[in-house]
C-alpha cells in the first residue's frame, strides 16, 4: 500500500471517530494553546492516549470517546497529526502487505513504538 493511500484511509478514519468538525475544533484549541503547551499535552496524556486508541479499535468511536475530557481527545488529535507527520517521513514509499483497514492504519499511526515503550 501506498504512503498517499495509507495517509488518506487514516484521515478518513479520523473523521469518521471524531467527525470533521471536531477535528477543526480541536485544531483551533491547539492554535490557542504554545507548541512547548501542546507538546505537554500530549505527553501529559501519553499513557491516556494508548488508552482510548485501544478502545475506540475494541468498541467503536462512539462508546469510548463517550465522557472522554475534551483535553484528551485533543492531546489525541496532537499526536495524530505529529505521527502522521513522523510516519509520512519514515515509510514515503508505503508499507507492503499492510492490512488496509482504515480504523487499523489510523491505530497503527497512533501508537508509536516511542509511545509503547514509554509504557514499559
Amino acid at each position: 500500500m501506498k504512503a498517499e493511500e495509507i495517509f488518506a484511509e487514516s484521515v478518513k478514519a479520523m473523521k469518521e471517530i471524531l467527525t470533521p468538525m471536531g477535528m477543526l475544533d480541536s485544531i483551533g484549541r491547539s492554535k490557542l494553546r504554545s507548541e512547548a503547551e501542546n507538546a505537554a499535552l500530549v505527553d501529559r496524556h501519553r499513557e491516556s492516549i494508548n488508552e482510548l486508541v485501544r478502545k475506540i479499535v475494541e468498541s467503536g468511536p462512539a462508546e469510548a470517546l463517550a465522557g472522554a475530557p475534551q483535553e484528551l481527545i485533543d492531546a489525541m488529535v496532537l499526536r495524530y497529526l505529529r505521527n502522521r507527520e513522523i510516519f509520512m517521513k519514515t515509510f514515503p514509499l508505503g508499507i507492503e502487505n499492510i492490512d488496509a483497514v482504515p480504523v487499523l492504519l489510523w491505530a497503527a499511526i497512533m501508537i508509536s513504538p516511542h509511545d509503547e515503550a514509554s509504557q514499559v
